[in-house]
């Protein structure tokens, strides 16, 4: 990522709590987003699961340990995937895994995602929750936050019109403060505790179905995954 886009991202993030950048602007060719699309979007990977919402999501997931040293960054696969204590389902659930590390690809996109976090709330180690959704119809239930420190929304692929993002001040009667729809190589990032969010559901195209392929990715609190 060229470095003075990067400074403008990052500040802009302090600032005003989120932003959007391109493939361009990341330094990730769409070549390599094809790539990740081709390899990781595909059966074998993503599955449905009973009781999900929404029902007709498919997904993956894996953890990824991160280490700052000075400006060097070092990433290795968490031991665990569990997810506790979210979108309103306190039991623990554990979906496939796919390890994303081994794709170079992959690395490159974590390592330029984990760069635009501003210095000022980096910690110099945590965790990064990878999540790989493909929806059909509607994208979210209702308007809500992660409880993670920060999360990424990148879009690689969809078909069709609708899911618009909306970004929320965090109470219940806060106004809209963001409203876009992202595309294909789009990339919103977001401070989570200062928003919530939501996506409106897909419209199929003409003659066809909708789908939407997306990364949603957060840095994680030190309690969610506990590091030694």
């Amino acid at each position: 990522m060229n470095p003075e886009t990067a400074t403008l991202t990052r500040k802009q993030i302090e600032t005003e709590g989120f932003a959007v950048v391109s493939d361009d602007e990341l330094g990730f060719s769409p070549e390599s987003r094809a790539h990740l699309h081709r390899e990781f979007f595909r059966p074998g990977i993503l599955r449905s699961y009973p009781d999900d919402l929404p029902v007709d999501r498919e997904r993956a997931r894996d953890v990824v340990r991160y280490d700052w040293n000075d400006d060097q960054l070092t990433l290795t696969e968490y031991e665990s995937i569990v997810i506790e204590n979210r979108g309103e389902r306190p039991e623990p659930r554990e979906y496939a895994r796919v390890e994303v590390l081994t794709d170079p690809c992959f690395e490159e996109w974590i390592r330029l995602a984990l760069g635009l976090v501003p210095g000022s709330t980096r910690d110099t180690k945590g965790t990064f929750g990878v999540n790989l959704f493909r929806t059909y119809t509607n994208v979210v239930t209702r308007p809500h936050q992660d409880g993670e420190k920060f999360v990424f929304i990148y879009v690689l692929d969809k078909v069709g019109q609708g899911a618009q993002t909306w970004l929320y001040g965090p109470e219940e009667n806060d106004p809209v403060l963001f409203q876009d729809t992202l595309g294909p190589g789009d990339l919103l990032v977001f401070e989570d505790a200062r928003f919530r969010h939501s996506v409106t559901p897909l419209e199929n195209p003409p003659g066809g179905t909708a789908r939407r392929d997306v990364l949603v990715c957060t840095v994680n609190y030190d309690h969610t995954y506990p590091l030694d």
